[in-house]
């Protein structure tokens, strides 16, 4: 499982068309093979900006949701400034959260484990 972080900069004035079209989009996404959650968040202090923050089983579900003709077509009208995806970052899960599935993963559970 990875966590996929992706920011946005609305063009400004572009809010409400902005959003229409990434609401259209996170549905999606969220039908793709692959993805097990997606929230969006809007900055305190810039209200042009947008977090995805995206759970994947891997790299390459995200990849190929990414190559979706639907995907590419809202991707393309959506009014941002820059393309957000060359800088998307991923995470694999290291601690926290519910349960202890993500305590698995951290250095510190590899370690005890041999």
């Amino acid at each position: 499982m990875i966590n996929a972080l992706v920011t946005f900069h609305v063009e400004s004035g572009k809010v409400r068309e902005f959003e229409s079209i990434h609401r259209k989009l996170v549905q999606v996404m969220r039908g793709q093979d692959g993805c097990i959650e997606i929230k969006v968040h809007r900055s305190v202090r810039d209200p042009l900006e947008y977090m995805v923050y995206g759970t994947w089983e891997n790299k390459g579900a995200w990849e190929c949701a990414h190559r979706a003709r639907e995907f590419k077509s809202l991707f393309s009208s959506l009014p941002i400034k820059n393309h957000p995806l060359s800088s998307g970052c991923f995470y694999l899960p290291a601690y926290g959260g519910k349960g202890m599935m993500a305590e698995t993963n951290s250095p510190s559970a590899k370690r005890k484990r041999r």
